[in-house]
């Protein structure tokens, strides 16, 4: 019933719009009404087409009943319908905002503009013809000037002259690559054109002069500077609709013809479209960075995400388009995911930020410091969006990004590894964007009185964050949606073993504590419910990445846990800790970048990622090359630990706790669930031992010249990292004994306990007076002892397994006593500092209940090690053991009365003025590179330089038709 209903849904889905935009034009019906009638009417035909559609049917109907070459067919199969069911979401969603506005509501203009346009999409994606395509092309772009100079942003028409202007050039280019293809072959109809097709200077012109007028409209580099100024210009539901559909539209069109009947050019034209997209990816991600208007800069970033579509059609050898269902490559299905998921986050920010305009009347982002605290509906929806756009799972930019690098990593290394570096360039402006509104705002209270009475009775505000947010979140829900109809996505997994154990339970230890802590404390700490917030959220994705059995789950969890480690990096919103929470981000996204290429790779090799199956798999080296130097940076291993001491410190006490208690490990519990699994990781094992017992070292003799304690614990944090990969290296060399993952895993829960413990405690100490200040001092003893491995605490315990498992492995144990002391003179420096520390006037409130759990904390540390299944059995001669400890103690003391009774006469040494002057010279390269980058779109703007580049681009699309393919 449904199939035989398809061929009459189809022409309803621009008859509909057609038909209404008649109605609107003669004033014949009200604006509410003109959307329930299309709204309801669009969907249910695209419900009718989309049962044959999944059932592996392409439907094709001549319009008239005159088949081609004499007629015109339209043509439906899944990509198509995918582009059209998310050109309806974006439409329905931007037409309910439109509404919203009594302004746009009333303006009698601009709806059959609208109607028009909209028809116009759904005939453009279903067109099979290439003269009906050029008719189309020209409809919507007519349309979309006239939206444009309908907005009150642009009184003088300057945006919508210019956009008409570029486009009527791309149409004349665009015609006179038709006229050569019908001179070529003597048909239109994209089908028979592919089929007569052949590789010659005609074919080859033709396709030039398409693909330029393509390009044209589409905005790609350099010849977008029509783009921003149109899409920021106009009123936010049409930009919403320029920017997520008609760009998206424009390049299916682009994939039509170079996936079908221009593939038969044996041709460079490919690569010099890809490359095409690379520049694209990095101008329009700098670009987007360096504005200072919020719908200009989602305007420049949609420059960089079209980039990823142009990087597809560098994979014509590997990829075509589907004749069939079930035909599609994965780079076909990742870009598809791409564009759809680009489309709907982009809508949303666009309708985000009407809603934001609509509360200040502006979209300057200098005047939106601290707005997350005003306006919390619109920024959550701009951070759903944002996340999709950034590529995070689990949502469809993740997916899309996920397939396309695993249709280019096997054959184009080189456009894999610009999928990865657009990443980086995605993260810079939302970062810009995210580090303005969640900065803290000093204002006055009357100002901000009145800022917010004007955002309750601005009455399109509700409306529209609404919208934004509905939309976010079906960006989100795109990638799960495509993970369950698709068997490209294995489905997650959890699981318990004796290993997660090991990491779960001091989780459950901590988490409550601190989440407590946070809640009671919510008065004292700036914006404390916020962190309380993210913190809940992060104690959810921590035990899913805890318990995960598969390697995407694992990678998921890990990656949302960076970007919340981000927001309580830099939550407190000073200078230090934004600068800090720029290096963890930048740190952290090339951790996630390395680990999606290595997860990519494994993806080529086999199918199923659960861990308990790559045991067996071959995974390529270069696969485990990235996930190791992911999992390193987390972990903050030596030589890529330069976020972890800047970060940790900058921090709420209560989110050091967690950063440096908790999720440091997940690099190293990544390690254990994959490295061990080849042979050939044996071979690095020794390069671990030798790089762990560095870091143990230095990480200790940095923390003794610190001066702030917070700074001696993250420096404390790199010492006891630097152990842990000692013993990493001796799994990883033998992993027959159990004596050294005994060790490691003993290690990690003692230091997360402890170290979590410490971070409350430095909070506690700088804001308590009298004997409170005293008693949190002495809760400190207990788990700073356990980490210098002093007697009677299990760290004793801790430190005989370890030099067990060095003797084991034929290594010398005195590295490991010269870390133990320095550790034992980090913990005096923590306490001399303390003790020194002038407690801050805002004293804290800590009830009798916190106090005992943050005690309980604090004592497991030191009693762990005790009770741990089959220590009597691993430690040998422990009495030397506590002798040695002992002694290490006295030694350590020694040295710290030494350098006391030396006081000023022992010289400071430190990199502070080499840290300043490097700083200084990347600030201002930082500014002078800025000011290139402005200057150079600047140049770009006259009409002059556009035709400049386009002759640039007709000069390299001539000499990659003259090279072979």
């Amino acid at each position: 019933m449904t199939a035989a209903l398809t061929p009459w849904s189809l022409p309803l889905l621009v008859a509909m719009p057609l038909g209404l935009a008649m109605l609107a034009l003669l004033n014949l019906l009200a604006p509410r009404r003109q959307v329930g009638l299309g709204l309801v009417t669009i969907l249910a035909c695209l419900a009718l087409s989309a049962p044959a559609i999944l059932e592996g049917e392409i439907v094709v109907i001549a319009l008239g009943e005159w088949p081609p070459p004499l007629g015109i067919a339209w043509r439906l199969d899944l990509p198509a319908m995918l582009m059209l069911t998310m050109t309806a979401t974006v439409a329905s969603f931007a037409s309910l905002a439109l509404l919203a506005d009594r302004e746009t509501a009333e303006d009698n203009y601009l709806w059959p503009l609208w109607w028009l346009m909209w028809a116009g999409l759904n005939a453009l994606l279903l067109s099979q013809d290439l003269f009906n395509l050029y008719v189309t092309l020209e409809l919507v772009t007519l349309a979309g000037v006239g939206l444009v100079a309908r907005s009150p942003q642009d009184p003088c028409g300057a945006a919508a002259l210019r956009y008409l202007m570029a486009s009527l050039l791309a149409s004349l280019l665009y015609l006179l690559g038709i006229a050569l293809l019908y001179g070529e072959t003597g048909r239109l109809d994209i089908d028979l054109v592919d089929d007569l097709m052949q590789d010659g200077a005609n074919g080859r012109l033709a396709a030039a002069l398409l693909t330029l007028g393509l390009l044209i409209k589409s905005a790609m580099v350099p010849l977008h500077t029509w783009l921003p100024s149109a899409h920021a210009r106009a009123q936010a539901p049409v930009s919403a609709m320029l920017s997520a559909v008609l760009v998206a539209v424009t390049l299916f069109v682009l994939w039509r013809l170079w996936l079908a009947p221009l593939a038969q050019l044996q041709t460079a034209q490919h690569q010099w479209l890809a490359l095409t997209g690379v520049v694209a990816l990095v101008w329009g991600g700098i670009q987007a960075a360096l504005q200072a208007r919020f719908k200009l800069l989602i305007a420049w970033s949609t420059l960089c995400q079209s980039g990823y579509a142009m990087l597809l059609l560098g994979l014509n050898a590997t990829t075509s388009w589907p004749q069939r269902i079930g035909d599609e490559s994965p780079a076909f299905q990742g870009a598809m995911q791409i564009l759809l998921a680009h489309g709907l986050a982009k809508a949303s920010l666009f309708i985000a930020a009407g809603a934001i305009m609509a509360a200040h009347d502006h979209d300057r982002l200098s005047r939106l410091v601290g707005d997350a605290e005003r306006l919390p509906l619109a920024w959550l929806a701009i951070a759903l969006a944002s996340i999709s756009l950034l590529g995070i799972p689990p949502t469809g930019g993740f997916v899309g990004k996920w397939w396309l690098l695993q249709g280019a990593a096997p054959h184009q290394p080189l456009i894999a590894a610009a999928v990865l570096a657009g990443t980086f360039f995605s993260a810079v402006c939302l970062w810009r964007l995210f580090d303005l509104a969640l900065r803290p705002a000093e204002r006055q209270a009357t100002n901000r009185i009145s800022r917010m009475t004007r955002v309750s009775r601005s009455a399109p505000y509700p409306h529209l964050a609404w919208l934004a947010l509905g939309l976010a979140l079906l960006a989100w829900g795109q990638g799960p949606l495509a993970g369950l109809v698709s068997p490209r996505i294995v489905s997650p997994s959890l699981a318990l073993d004796t290993t997660g154990l090991a990491f779960l339970l001091p989780a459950l230890a901590i988490w409550p504590v601190v989440l407590l802590a946070t809640y009671t404390w919510r008065h004292t700490f700036p914006a404390a419910l916020r962190l309380l917030a993210l913190m809940l959220a992060a104690a959810l994705l921590h035990v899913m990445t805890l318990l995960a059995a598969d390697l995407l789950t694992f990678y998921t969890g890990a990656a949302l846990l960076s970007l919340l480690g981000w927001a309580m990096v830099q939550h407190d919103g000073h200078d230090a800790a934004r600068l800090a929470g720029v290096g963890y981000l930048l740190m952290l996204l090339l951790a996630e970048v390395a680990m999606l290429a290595g997860l990519a790779l494994i993806a080529t090799q086999t199918s199923d990622l659960r861990f308990a199956s790559l045991t067996s798999a071959e995974l390529p080296p270069l696969a485990l090359g990235c996930m190791a130097l992911g999992l390193a940076i987390k972990a903050g291993v030596l030589g890529v630990h330069a976020w972890l001491p800047v970060a940790h410190p900058v921090a709420p006490p209560m989110a050091s706790a967690l950063l440096s208690g908790l999720m440091i490990k997940l690099g190293l519990l990544g390690a254990l669930r994959l490295l061990p699994l080849s042979d050939a990781t044996a071979d690095f094992g020794p390069l671990l031992v030798v790089l762990g017992l560095c870091a143990a070292l230095y990480g200790a003799l940095r923390g003794v010249m610190e001066s702030d304690p917070k700074r001696v614990l993250a420096w404390s944090s790199v010492s006891q990292m630097g152990l842990l990969t000692v013993l990493l290296g001796l799994v990883l060399a033998d992993r027959a004994t159990p004596v050294a993952l005994t060790a490691l895993l003993l290690l990690a829960a003692t230091h997360a306990m402890a170290k979590a413990t410490l971070f409350l405690g430095a909070g506690m100490v700088n804001r308590l007076h009298g004997r409170s200040r005293t008693l949190a001092m002495l809760g400190m003893l207990p788990p700073a002892m356990a980490l210098a491995g002093v007697p009677p605490t299990g760290g004793v315990l801790v430190k005989s397994i370890m030099e067990q498992a060095m003797q084991d492995a034929a290594w010398p144990t005195w590295p490991l006593t010269l870390a133990g002391i320095a550790t034992a003179l980090l913990m005096l420096r923590l306490f001399w500092l303390l003790h020194r520390a002038q407690s801050a006037q805002q004293t804290l409130q800590v009830p009798a209940w916190l106090w005992l759990a943050w005690a309980t904390l604090g004592a497991l540390p030191a009693l762990l090690a005790w009770g741990w299944p089959g220590q009597a059995a691993l430690a040998e001669d422990l009495g030397a053991a506590l002798g040695a400890a002992l002694v290490a103690l006295l030694f350590a003391l020694a040295l710290a009365a030494m350098a006391l009774l030396a006081g000023r006469h022992l010289p400071r040494i430190t990199a502070e003025a080499l840290r300043l002057s490097a700083l200084g010279l990347a600030r201002r390269l930082l500014r002078r590179g800025i000011w290139r980058f402005k200057r150079g779109e600047a140049w770009l703007m006259p009409w002059p330089a556009f035709g400049i580049a386009l002759g640039v681009m007709a000069l390299g699309m001539a000499a990659s038709a003259l090279l072979p393919g």
